[in-house]
């Protein structure tokens, strides 16, 4: 044997000396492939004793698949030692006595024992360390494939992407923000965020909160401008969280963010859009104020002028013609109050003032201004007294049935109409039924549209304007009443509405009915007039005093005031609401304190809800609104002193 082949040998003290100590499994396999000898950690590794491997065929530890090639393998180095360098390893997997099957390490060296070579093959278990293997191949797998996503992410987001470091630098911009702010990302990176990009009147709060999210880890929402190349500002929304290393150190700041400049705008326009129209409904809602006072003074004054004109009249055409322009008064000043509701409605400048009241305070009221007109046609307006108490507002709600009795009175040729209340479980449905033409079934749907009438269509103004249910409906939405209606063609019609019931009026205190005025006998009354309009003053003192009454009349609440304390003790008073300095219920309530007495009061407004007058809640007062119907005002003075 050659010398360079000797020293490629291990010589037999070296060998017995590491033999029982290896690490692995060591196998002594002599040319025939036969296991000749091997240690401990083999009996651990392949799960055999000594004795059942020794004379084996070394193949019986290597599954089927396999043998061939390690056959082939280590025939080879037997063969011819000195042409394969020393360790010469092979992979494969081993098998075990128990049939499982494990990958291996097999190092191959020739080895010189008592004259004769024998194969060492050192047998290394790399079940784990492969398992090791394929968790790092695959970890490096998952990172290199999250980076890829996360680059893809990044550069694909419709938004920006903005990462900073921990003392506010840029480290990481997506396209976006390139093509948004004008700079590419390589002139950005490792410049300060809020120097470069953050306008000089925001920067100190920007960083601030900066600091915030560092401490806090998130900030779920913020906006602020940031300057691009060209000097415009962009307004961006951004969310912000913390980065952190596997150690769960801060390393940075992801910013993600829309662009909201448009969006701000578009925001911008319709705020200043509502603030112009809610400026547009203020003026009109004063408009309307005033309009409600203002163009019934004439329309007041006006009509109780005509009425003394009619008395004086004794020709008969002239009479006719009276009556006729009469009409056309009673039409227009319909007319206007219809349609300063309807505008009122519309623009959502009537407030709800929800309070408890017994329902024959609406009832009296009804009875007061309705009972004229059903008379003047030959109808009787029958009110059934009630001692309910409900859940409305009065002055809306008397809005409702008033409409519902006009309308009754409007389409009822002979009979009555009927005002009744019933309570319904927790509810009072308020009917109004009239013996009238009736509506027929295929109109029940649409009597409460604008302008809808039935048999008009030449638009006849005697018979309405078409615009009181659509009233009705408006009022009862913001009551959240039910208004029903029931009819039968021919016979007659039920309107109906419904809101919640109280509870009653206690016996001791009866329910008032309207005053029989045909029963009690008339004499003579003082009636204080306040208003500031000279027509109004001048046409309602004359016709007071034609009616028999003894008038005196003041333009504010000082000349009252002043009348009261020069001895003046009347038995009415008859103020507008509308005064320059106190309103007329402050100076109804002035004369009753000066005078020591409950003066009755008719309260005269513009306003056709009477809402201010209600809220006052001013006792033994009854409102009339402009224009006052002549007769309907001494009907009521009539009755107010005979009380």
């Amino acid at each position: 044997m050659s010398k360079s082949h000797k020293n490629s040998l291990y010589g037999e003290k070296d060998f017995e000396s590491l033999f029982d100590a290896a690490p692995d499994a060591i196998l002594l396999v002599n040319n025939k492939g036969e296991i000749e000898r091997l240690n401990g950690q083999a009996q651990y590794v392949f799960g055999y004793q000594p004795d059942e491997l020794i004379g084996e065929p070394v193949e019986l530890l290597i599954p089927q698949r396999f043998r061939n090639k390690h056959t082939a393998h280590r025939q080879d180095f037997a063969d011819n030692p000195q042409a394969r360098p020393m360790g010469s390893s092979l992979q494969l997997y081993a098998r075990h006595k128990d049939g499982s099957e494990f990958p291996v390490d097999v190092n191959l060296s020739p080895i010189r024992m008592h004259g004769r070579m024998i194969i060492a093959a050192a047998v290394r278990d790399v079940t784990e360390s492969r398992r090791a293997a394929r968790e790092l191949q695959g970890a490096n797998d998952r990172l290199r494939e999250e980076k890829r996503f996360s680059a893809s992410l990044v550069a694909t987001q419709q938004g920006i992407v903005l990462v900073l470091d921990t003392t506010g630098r840029i480290s990481l911009v997506n396209p976006y923000f390139e093509e948004l702010t004008g700079y590419r990302s390589e002139q950005v990176i490792g410049l300060d965020w809020f120097d470069t990009f953050i306008p000089p009147t925001e920067r100190k709060t920007i960083r601030k909160l900066f600091d915030v999210v560092m401490r806090e880890g998130i900030n779920r929402g913020y906006a602020n401008a940031i300057v691009t190349k060209s000097g415009s500002e962009r307004l961006i929304q951004w969310q912000s969280k913390t980065l952190e290393d596997d150690k769960g150190r801060i390393t940075g700041l992801l910013n993600t963010g829309y662009d909201v400049t448009e969006k701000e705008a578009a925001a911008q326009a319709l705020r200043d859009a509502k603030e112009e129209a809610d400026r547009a409904n203020s003026i009109k809602t004063r408009f309307l104020a005033a309009a409600s006072h203002d163009l019934r003074q004439p329309l007041q004054s006006l009509g109780i002028y005509l009425s003394l004109l009619a008395r004086r009249l004794t020709d008969d055409a002239a009479r006719d013609i009276a009556g006729k322009m009469r009409q056309s008064l009673d039409t227009m000043g319909e007319l206007l109050d219809k349609l300063l509701d309807i505008s009122r409605l519309d623009s959502g400048t009537v407030e709800v003032n929800r309070r408890t009241f017994p329902v024959q305070d609406i009832l009296d009221q009804i009875a007061a201004q309705d009972t004229p007109h059903a008379e003047d046609k030959g109808l009787s307006l029958r009110i059934e007294p009630s001692r309910l108490t409900v859940d409305s507002d009065p002055a809306l709600l008397l809005r409702i049935v008033d409409n519902f009795v006009t309308n009754a009175i409007r389409y009822t040729e002979s009979g009555e109409v009927r005002v009744d209340c019933r309570a319904i479980g927790g509810t009072v449905r308020i009917d109004v039924t009239d013996t009238g033409i009736g509506i027929p079934s295929e109109a029940i749907d649409n009597i409460f549209e604008e302008y809808f009438q039935l048999g008009n269509p030449v638009r006849n103004r005697s018979k309405g304007l078409g615009l009181g249910l659509s009233i009705v409906r408006h009022i009862a939405r913001l009551l959240e009443h039910e208004v029903t209606v029931e009819s039968t063609p021919g016979k007659g019609s039920t309107f109906s509405v419904t809101l919640p019931l109280v509870g009653t009026v206690s016996e001791r205190a009866p329910v008032s009915q309207p005053a029989d005025l045909s029963e009690r006998p008339q004499r003579s009354a003082r009636v204080l007039i306040i208003d500031d309009d000279p027509a109004v003053i001048d046409a309602t003192s004359v016709l007071l005093k034609i009616e028999g009454f003894e008038v005196q009349a003041a333009r504010d609440a000082e000349e009252a005031l002043a009348l009261i304390d020069d001895g003046l003790q009347p038995n009415v008073v008859v103020s507008d609401y509308r005064l320059p300095g106190l309103n007329g219920v402050d100076t109804v309530r002035q004369i009753r304190r000066r005078a020591a007495n409950e003066i009755p009061a008719i309260m005269v407004t513009g306003d056709t809800s009477g809402r201010q007058i209600i809220a006052a809640d001013l006792e033994r007062c009854t409102i009339l609104h402009k224009p006052v119907d002549p007769d309907s005002l001494v009907l009521l003075i009539n009755e107010a002193r005979a009380r």
